[in-house]
């Protein structure tokens, strides 16, 4: 018993210092701060979910929409999440200056390095994505799912899906993973409450 004593003391110790520096909680969640009783066990605080936020470009007309890209990864950030971003190493459909709201013929564009703009340069080609790596899939909106990651903008319900976009999807599916998929109606376009307003 002394000797166990002996061990446990200098954890125990440790856990009661840092849990008593009050000026340090503001800055780890609770979940992340060690307990008496996670210093005796020598647990560690456990990792947030792995996930893979795939994008289509950068823009809505064109690629992924900033707005929702940005909204999921402050949210994945405040849930303690570890993203990953990746992007198929594929041509654009096109182009659109979102200035204009018009094609831009005289441009071509990767959807990859377009992307790589929102995930400021660490981004991974979709290929190398595999859902044994990680926890759920996210791929927010924006008309580049239409037109990058398939055909659907020009072939409607015949459309061709991105072969790893699809082998992605399969792969998080069969796995039981959640795969989110996020799209935002322009406000003329979302319907209106039926009292009108």
């Amino acid at each position: 018993m002394a000797a166990a004593r002996t061990l446990v003391a200098p954890r125990l110790a440790a856990a009661s210092t840092f849990a008593s520096l009050h000026c340090l909680r503001p800055l780890l969640p609770s979940r992340l701060a060690p307990s008496p009783r996670a210093a005796l066990h020598g647990s560690a605080p456990r990792p947030g979910p792995r996930v893979a936020l795939v994008l289509s470009g950068c823009g809505v007309y064109d690629g992924t929409e900033l707005h929702e890209a940005s909204a999921v990864l402050v949210h994945l950030s405040r849930g303690g999440a570890e993203v990953q971003i990746f992007a198929p190493d594929v041509p654009q459909m096109h182009v659109i200056d979102h200035t204009k709201g018009q094609p831009s013929e005289s441009e071509s564009r990767n959807v990859l390095t377009e992307s790589a703009r929102i995930a400021r340069g660490k981004i991974t080609d979709l290929a190398q994505l595999s859902a044994a790596n990680h926890d759920a899939a996210i791929f927010p909106g924006g008309f580049g799912a239409a037109k990058n990651l398939s055909t659907f903008a020009v072939d409607g319900k015949d459309c061709k899906v991105n072969r790893d976009v699809e082998r992605v999807l399969k792969e998080f599916h069969t796995a039981g993973k959640p795969i989110g998929v996020q799209a935002t109606l322009p406000m003329g376009l979302r319907r209106r409450p039926r009292d009108g307003r």
